[in-house]
């Protein structure tokens, strides 16, 4: 609009959003609920148009009275959808128990229309092994997120079928049995406030072409879990509960981050590039010592290392044990002392020699 200070009146110009290209228009109700979009495409026959071609698709039933009413209005939408034209997202979020009848459209939605990206966000209970987790050629990228730990119990009876899969985020849920092994070409992998069922002594995660796995909060204390990952490049693990973790020797980058010397190390890592320790807390006992030295020596091939105050400290209290244990670094280009959380580290002589010793030209920073 304008403004003609001649006549003092409002001079309308042509819809400027209207004439913008329908890609950008598409992007932009990507941001909103699908229910303010068709309320906003009512304005427009155009608009009208565009609802019927949106490839993004964002579904909540946090604006509706039941999720009866929520069922009905997005199988309204998904009819009226140009079925020619593909979804490449699709979200849902539900305030409430998923019902079967929601789950079974869902299911047949992804299957029949090649959906590339999947994000389903829970606050209650999904039904156990919900058909369309198991199978679709198309879908790239999956996150299922529930907001109470272990409202989604995965027991599938046989692995989930996800061929063209490269992402998957799973948070909140409970897992038992193989469920990646057919997800073959599955290149990222996060589980999040994860729990195995009580029942599995072991978990196996297959995935022939995983090159990054992120593990957060996991609590599978009792159990094993084995990482059969041949390309597995970047580890990364944030105050989980792990009996034992067995890890593929060939990783580049490892970081951890919990609670003083986990028993996940069984084997040494003969390629390491990057490495990161931080504990949580650390009693200075010397058994946890003589632990958290024999740990940094199955780190020996690392060309950067990042140990925070805490496991410093540790190994300082316990001269002798240095003395009597070899350096573990033997490929060392820089070790970096993170003393973010404590100004005042304490690192003795023999610590530092121990650390650096078979790497004498190694930088040493105090960050």
């Amino acid at each position: 609009m304008e403004f003609d200070h001649n006549n003092v009146r409002w001079v309308v110009e042509q819809d400027r959003l209207s004439r913008l290209p329908d890609e950008l228009l598409h992007k932009i109700m990507s941001c909103f609920d699908m229910k303010f979009v068709v309320e906003t495409c009512l304005l427009s026959s155009r608009w009208k148009l565009l609802l019927t071609s949106m490839p993004f698709l964002n579904f909540s039933s946090c604006n509706f009275g039941s999720l009866l009413r929520f069922a009905e209005f997005m199988t309204h939408v998904l009819f009226h959808r140009d079925h020619q034209r593909e979804v490449s997202l699709l979200k849902l979020h539900f305030q409430g128990a998923a019902n079967d009848f929601c789950v079974r459209k869902i299911a047949d939605y992804v299957c029949s229309h090649n959906v590339q990206q999947l994000t389903i966000w829970l606050t209650h209970h999904l039904p156990n092994n919900p058909p369309f987790l198991f199978t679709s050629n198309s879908l790239k990228h999956f996150t299922l997120t529930s907001i109470v730990i272990g409202a989604c119990n995965i027991t599938p009876k046989t692995p989930w079928d996800f061929p063209a899969l490269t992402t998957l985020h799973l948070r909140g849920i409970v897992l038992s049995g193989d469920l990646f092994s057919k997800c073959v070409n599955l290149k990222q992998l996060t589980l999040e406030s994860f729990v195995i069922n009580v029942d599995v002594e072991e978990f196996d995660i297959i995935t022939p072409r995983l090159s990054d796995l992120i593990l957060i909060g996991g609590k599978c204390s009792r159990v094993i879990i084995n990482l059969i990952a041949p390309q597995l490049e970047n580890l990364t693990i944030y105050h989980c509960f792990i009996k034992l973790l067995n890890a593929p020797s060939i990783l580049s980058s490892l970081c951890y981050t919990g609670f003083p010397h986990p028993q996940l190390f069984k084997d040494c890592f003969h390629s390491l590039n990057e490495v990161t320790i931080c504990w949580l807390k650390m009693p200075y006992k010397e058994e946890d010592a003589l632990k958290t030295i024999h740990m940094l020596q199955k780190l020996y091939s690392a060309r950067y290392v990042t140990l925070d105050a805490y496991i410093v400290e540790c190994i300082s209290s316990f001269p002798d044990l240095l003395l009597h244990n070899s350096s573990p670094f033997t490929n060392l280009i820089c070790l970096t002392i993170d003393s973010s959380m404590r100004m005042d580290v304490k690192m003795s002589i023999e610590a530092r020699n121990f650390l650096i010793e078979k790497s004498p030209s190694a930088t040493l920073i105090m960050k």
